[in-house]
Parts: structure tokens; C-alpha cells; sequence
């Protein structure tokens, strides 16, 4: 059922009165003695759904088409649920098939739709305040007040499907037992794939696990994460570190509109979600993926070494180029509905002193070369091996605007070689391009200063010969041998491509010649 309309100005006030309204309810102790023998059986662990209730005429009349009343009994001795419009908690009492609950406490939304769902609401939650009795018969709730007469009866709530959503935390409960909003600034998500896959944002780390489903109960596998750190803001690690340690605790689940709450074995609620923004898939080819963790062997996930980027971007040509951390690579790849190959893997022959950043390159590419499948969910794409172990996680990258190609100071990064190779530029040569506007391009080509003609027409371009000083340089060894490289490339091009802060000069083929990053880009 499509969930209800509310007015603007309550939903924040309703959403953060919910908070206080649980917290409440948790903290206010339990007035629930223990269940006598012969005590009602069924009563709890199961999401009842309104079915019908007395109305003021004293007939029982069917729930509104389109509202979503609720109702469930934790073992805990409190009742929680959806009035339909806003959300209720109470403390109940059950001797064998006497049941008494206190005067629910709920949140203060008003909604529009569908027509007389207030007026239902009230009265459902004034019924529910005068329970005196129930029974459960043949996967049916019924409470009676004082005199006998029913007046409410329920149905068993058939479990909303995990598979396919995703959700943002509202709330967790504290290790007071509090249920508490979760840091401004902070953003929680969980998405349950079709496969039985639970991924998402714990709030610095990326973590993943699998799922299983069976009614109303949910398990939780052992769960992985990346291994970031983050400062900001204050109470992030404390409350991630939280969030997974009840995300492995949890046994059963309900959905309620557009918020989810997962419990443990005892009833407790635990998590409180708001169903996300749906995210359409992104797709593999055109999109621009930066990694986020990648496998270090069986379920352990690294997160990449701070201060490096790595990227991959999947043209629909079927080449796959990025930046591996130190260098850029190339390579081209296959599809196959799901199935993904990655193959004839080259890249620039540059060596970053940085810890560890040439043992994690080395990882990357060797494990995109061992990529088997793929999967995209929303704005992150996983790559897997041939055994279905989870081998590289992206995310969508930041979209950097183009660079201008005129008023730029763009620097060499690689150039091709004879075939199929590519280099970078040597350590300690720099090497640059700048297209003025009036179309002459200058720089330095590593030794000496150089200028060309040049004429853009589209993605077309031609470059005349080039004019150089005459200066020789001894150092580093192979200067001048990358500089007549260089120079000869450049006039070579006949197309070029900017993507973001990219530019490639291309031949007629599109083979990429020439390979800048922008230095600095004139402010208009």
C-alpha cells in the first residue's frame, strides 16, 4: 500500500518526537508481569495488520483501504506499531488471556489521506487502551475490552520483501538502552540485494555480509568492513562500532510504510530506518567508478591507503582505463550479461615512494585481472571472481567539471611508446602543454621550451611543427630521448578528449598519444 501524504510542517517535529517517544517507552520500565501456563500462544513475535475495529455504532468496520495499522508484542512487555498515520508504543501486561495495556504514547504527524485515517487512528488508539482480553485462532488476533465484545481484530502481517531495498538509519539504541538519532552529519544505509547480499555505509566504512529471510525473522552474517578512520564529526567510530554490533544482533523485522525496525530474539527494537530515495543503477560503461575497499584475502576488505585514488572507467569501446594509485593503466574488457573479463593489462612505469602504494596497486590490478562478474547497485559496483568472492568495491566518483582545453596548464603524465606501450614520464622531468586562445600552444617538453601552431575544430585537432630552444641536458638519464618523443607525438595528433581534469591527445585511430593531468586552470 502507497504510504500516506503528510503535511511539511509536522514531519520533522513527528520524526523527532518518535525518537522521544521510543526512548520513552524503553526507558519507563516494563509493567508486564510473567505470562501465566495457559497463557495466550502466538501472541508475540509476529507484525499484526488491523483487519477491523468497533466503531462508534458498536459494528465492526474493515481498516481504510490504504492505511497500515500495526501492532507487535515484544516478549519485553511492550507493544509498538503503526496507528497509521503516526507511530505508537505502549507498555501491556498478558495473564493467560487477560491483557492490559497502557495508554499508548505516539507522535504527532496529521495526515490527508486516505479520507477519515485521524479519525480512525484515534479511534484505534483508545480501543487499544481498553484491551481487557485477546485470543489468537487460526492466524487471527482478537482483543476484547471488559465487557467481552471484540473490538479489534488483526491479521498476521505478511513480511515486506527485503530484496531490492534500501534504507537510512533514523535511529539505534544506545548502550543505555535508549533509542537515540544518530549523529548529525552522519549517513547509516543498508541495501539488501536480490543475491542475499547486505551492503552499505556504516558511517566512515563501506561493510557488507550476507542475509537470510524467513517471515518476519532476519539473520545476519559475519559482517566485513573497510578499515578507514574518521575524525568528523565527533562520536562517528563510537557509533559505527554500534551500528554493526547491533546489525549482528538482529532476529526479526518489520516494515511499516516507509520505516523499517529490526529487533532482537527478545523483542527489543534495535535499528530504525527510513526508506531511501530510490538510486537507479548506474551503468558499468560510462560511468566513472573510484574504489573504495578491496579484498586482502578471504572475508578481510581494505579500504584504500589515504591520500591515494584509484579509478576505473569502463568505455562502451570495450577498454577499461584509471589511475591505479601510482600509475595509470589500460586494458580492454568483455560482457557477457553478467559475466566480466578484464584483459591485456598495461600501465605507466612510474614508482611512488609513499608505504605501501605500489603493494596495493599491485593488488588492484592483479585482482582486476582475476574479475569473473559484475554487479551495480544504485551508485556502487562490485566485481567478483570466479567463485563469487566480492573482489573490488566501487563507488561513483565525484564528477569533476572539464578543464577548459584554453587557459590551462596541462602536465604530461604518460606518453605512448612504440605498439601497444605506454610510458610515464621520467622522475624529475616535467613536462606541459598551455593552448592559448589566439592558437598557439607553448611549454616545456622536460629540457627545453617549445611552441607549435595548433586549430580545434569539435574533437578534431592538428598541431603544426613545433619550435624548441636548443638547450642539451645530461640529467636524469633520458631526457632528450622523451623530449624528441614528445615533440614528435604532439605533432602527431589528430584528435583530442577531455574528462574531467583529463586531457588525451589522440591519432586518427583514437589511440591515446599524450596523456595530461590540469595543473591550474585561469579563473574567468
Amino acid at each position: 500500500m502507497a504510504p500516506n501524504r503528510r503535511t511539511n510542517k509536522t514531519i520533522l517535529a513527528g520524526a523527532a518526537l518518535l525518537v522521544v517517544v521510543v526512548a520513552a517507552i524503553v526507558t519507563a520500565g516494563c509493567t508486564a508481569g510473567t505470562s501465566t501456563p495457559g497463557t495466550v500462544v502466538g501472541l508475540t513475535g509476529v507484525s499484526w495488520s488491523l483487519d477491523s475495529y468497533l466503531a462508534e455504532n458498536n459494528t465492526l468496520v474493515p481498516a481504510l483501504p490504504g492505511s497500515e495499522v500495526s501492532a507487535q508484542f515484544g516478549d519485553d512487555g511492550k507493544v509498538v506499531g503503526s496507528a497509521g498515520c503516526n507511530h505508537y508504543g505502549a507498555d501491556y501486561n498478558l495473564n493467560g488471556t487477560a491483557l492490559s495495556v497502557s495508554p499508548p504514547i505516539s507522535t504527532k504527524m496529521y495526515c490527508e489521506e486516505p479520507e477519515g485515517i485521524m479519525a480512525q487512528e484515534a479511534r484505534f488508539l483508545e480501543l487499544l487502551g481498553s484491551a481487557a482480553g485477546c485470543r489468537v485462532e487460526d492466524g487471527r488476533l482478537g482483543i476484547t475490552d471488559a465487557s467481552g465484545a471484540t473490538v479489534l481484530t488483526f491479521v498476521k502481517g505478511v513480511p515486506a520483501d527485503l530484496a531490492g531495498t534500501a534504507w537510512t538509519l533514523a535511529s539505534l539504541t544506545s548502550e543505555d538502552g535508549s533509542m537515540v538519532p544518530i549523529i548529525t552529519g552522519t549517513t547509516v544505509t543498508a541495501a539488501f540485494g536480490a543475491d542475499g547480499t547486505l551492503g552499505g555505509s556504516a558511517g566512515c566504512n563501506h561493510y557488507g555480509a550476507d542475509y537470510t529471510r524467513s517471515g518476519a525473522n532476519l539473520t545476519i552474517g559475519s559482517l566485513v568492513r573497510t578499515e578507514m578512520y574518521c575524525e568528523n564529526p565527533k562520536g562517528i567510530m563510537e557509533q559505527e562500532d554500534r551500528y554493526l554490533a547491533l546489525l549482528a544482533n538482529v532476529s526479526t523485522y518489520r516494515v511499516e510504510g516507509d520505516r523499517m525496525v529490526i529487533s532482537d530474539q527478545k523483542g527489543t527494537d534495535l535499528l530504525v530506518f527510513d526508506r531511501a530515495a530510490e538510486v537507479p543503477d548506474l551503468p558499468l560503461a560510462g560511468t566513472d567508478w573510484v574504489l573504495d575497499g578491496y579484498s586482502t584475502g578471504g572475508d578481510a576488505v581494505s579500504s584504500v591507503i589515504a591520500g591515494t585514488t584509484i579509478t576505473a572507467k569502463f568505455s562502451p569501446d570495450g577498454n577499461v582505463t584509471g589511475n591505479a594509485g601510482c600509475n595509470h593503466y589500460g586494458g580492454g574488457y568483455l560482457l557477457d550479461g553478467a559475466n566480466l573479463s578484464v584483459s591485456s593489462l598495461f600501465s605507466t612505469l612510474m614508482y611512488c615512494e609513499t608505504t605501501g602504494v605500489m603493494e596495493q596497486e599491485a593488488r588492484y590490478l592483479g585482482l582486476l585481472g582475476n574479475v569473473s562478474s559484475y554487479r551495480v547497485e544504485g551508485d556502487r559496483l562490485v566485481l567478483t571472481d570466479a567463485a563469487g568472492t566480492d573482489l573490488l568495491f566501487f563507488v561513483q566518483a565525484e564528477e569533476v567539471p572539464a578543464a577548459p582545453l584554453t587557459g590551462t596548464l596541462w602536465t604530461l603524465e604518460s606518453y605512448s611508446l612504440e605498439g601497444d606501450a605506454v610510458s610515464s614520464v621520467i622522475a624529475g622531468t616535467t613536462v606541459t602543454a598551455e593552448f592559448a586562445p589566439d592558437g598557439n600552444v607553448t611549454g616545456s617538453a622536460g629540457c627545453n621550451r617549445y611552441f607549435a601552431a595548433y586549430e580545434v575544430s569539435g574533437k578534431t585537432m592538428t598541431i603544426g611543427p613545433a619550435g624548441s630552444t636548443k638547450m642539451y641536458c645530461n640529467e636524469p638519464e633520458g631526457i632528450m630521448e622523451q623530449e624528441a618523443r614528445y615533440l614528435s607525438l604532439l605533432e602527431s595528433a589528430a584528435g583530442h578528449r577531455i574528462d574531467g581534469d583529463r586531457l588525451d591527445l589522440l591519432d586518427e585511430a583514437g589511440t591515446t598519444l599524450l596523456s595530461y593531468r590540469a595543473e591550474s586552470v585561469d579563473q574567468p
